[in-house]
């Protein structure tokens, strides 16, 4: 943002409502505030009534509006929040009036971004706004609330000054060797080392399940045609969204539908049986089922209880495991059933009637358990991160770790302090202790605008 601009943006999604919000930014808002409202000195943070007056004098609507002061405000600049009626011809009505005042249209993030380059936020609580809108479980919700409050930022800075506080202790052998110091010992220090990289590698482990807190697990309905697949899709999701018929392969392509099971966002998706006879059509809607299997985090393995085992693809069952899938026994409601205890004994089974509803209940709690166990509580462990930050941990690790092999040979201290150095960079890059403007561009550029 260059000096002097004001950015103008819509705060609240496009369509009708019953509140429209109006966002600026910029050191013109007090003088627009004089001119809109004729209001030549409004009261900061205090709602005041007024009619919006356009270029031509013309009351455009009756509104609400906020005046912040420099430095009172989310982005530190002058800031106004102009609360009108929810008509999208009104709001971009009173936006084209702003633009036609020297206001520009604001890109994506940059209130955001504003926040962070005027110090009211750490680039982690930053990125905790973008994922508090987007947050489809009640798990992120709580990730991104600890992250909004500091608390991360407070961990990962604590973690920075404790690295600082091991490379002071050497440098000041390197760099005074002549004054009175106790004799030089890198027991202490390599410890210390050793006990923070413990600490990183604990939390970067976190960070692989960032998606999946953010925007839901992915899971797979699998398995042979015709046992029940569809049927179990339209079972959990308490309504028929897809099409059920005793013909086999009758799904060709993918049905894709959410779910909540207790505090978490499922994405399901229905997809083409498997087998190995499958041709034509049939065969390229399950090539489809594997090319998805490589993507997916969770898998709901369904079999029919009235039929011998199948044969199932090598290189879809491999990945399997009992953190990632449950064998779901369908149509238990039919006489001569038969169980697979044999198929995946690893993995858990349920017993299931996609059609009554049977055992529905008790798969349900088997998946949420299996969901509990596998992703970290965003209330117990000391430190969960986003795979930025798992990235950026990392890398800090990986120079601690080469810092260490360094100081237990005892003849490369120099060496061992230009890895401390690189993961003092690292750790600083997610509160964003380093300046890196391409890493900013990228990262603002996920928020949605008038954010």
């Amino acid at each position: 943002m260059l000096p002097g601009e004001t950015i103008v943006a819509l705060a609240t999604p496009s369509g009708e409502s019953a509140i429209g919000i109006v966002r600026l930014s910029g050191d013109a808002c007090p003088s627009l505030a004089a001119s809109v409202f004729q209001l030549p000195s409004p009261s900061p943070r205090v709602a005041h009534l007024a009619d919006y007056l356009d270029l031509h004098d013309e009351v455009l609507d009756q509104v609400l509006f906020i005046f912040y002061a420099q430095g009172a405000s989310y982005t530190g600049q002058p800031s106004l929040e102009i609360f009108c009626h929810g008509n999208p011809l009104l709001l971009r009505k009173v936006v084209d009036d702003l633009l036609a005042r020297g206001c520009r249209l604001a890109e994506p993030g940059e209130f955001t971004r504003l926040a962070f380059t005027s110090g009211n936020m750490e680039l982690v609580q930053a990125e905790a706004v973008a994922t508090l809108i987007k947050a489809r479980s009640e798990h992120a919700l709580k990730v991104a609330s600890r992250h909004l409050s500091g608390e991360t930022g407070r961990c990962v800075n604590k973690l920075r000054d404790q690295i600082l506080s091991v490379m002071a202790h050497i440098e000041a052998y390197v760099d005074f060797p002549q004054e009175d110091l106790p004799p030089e010992n890198l027991s202490e220090p390599i410890a210390q080392l050793q006990a923070i990289v413990t600490v990183m590698s604990s939390a970067a482990e976190t960070g692989k399940y960032a998606h999946l807190l953010e925007t839901g697990v992915r899971t797979l309905i699998a398995g042979v045609p015709n046992a029940g697949k569809s049927s179990l899709l339209n079972a959990l999701c308490g309504k028929s969204r897809s099409i059920v018929s005793d013909q086999p392969g009758t799904t060709r392509d993918y049905v894709s539908e959410r779910i909540h099971l207790g505090q978490f966002e499922i994405e399901l998706i229905d997809t083409a049986g498997l087998r190995n006879e499958a041709t034509g059509i049939e065969r390229i809607g399950m090539d489809k089922t594997l090319e998805l299997a490589e993507r997916m985090d969770f898998f709901l393995l369904v079999l029919d209880a009235t039929a011998p085992s199948p044969s199932l693809p090598p290189d879809f069952i491999k990945g399997l495991g009992s953190d990632n899938c449950i064998l779901v026994e369908n149509k238990i409601d039919l006489t001569e059933t038969k169980n697979h205890h044999d198929v995946l004994p690893d993995v858990p089974h349920a017993a299931v009637s996609a059609l009554t509803g049977e055992g529905m209940d008790s798969l349900k709690s088997t998946w949420e358990r299996i969901l509990e166990k596998t992703l970290p509580s965003p209330t117990s462990a000391p430190l969960v991160v986003n795979a930025r930050h798992s990235e950026r941990l990392c890398v800090a690790k990986d120079a601690l770790h080469n810092a260490i092999r360094l100081l237990n040979e005892d003849k490369a201290v120099d060496l061992a302090l230009s890895e401390i150095r690189l993961a003092i960079d690292a750790v600083g890059e997610i509160t964003g202790g380093v300046d890196n403007e391409d890493m900013l561009d990228q990262l603002f550029q996920s928020f949605c605008i008038g954010k």
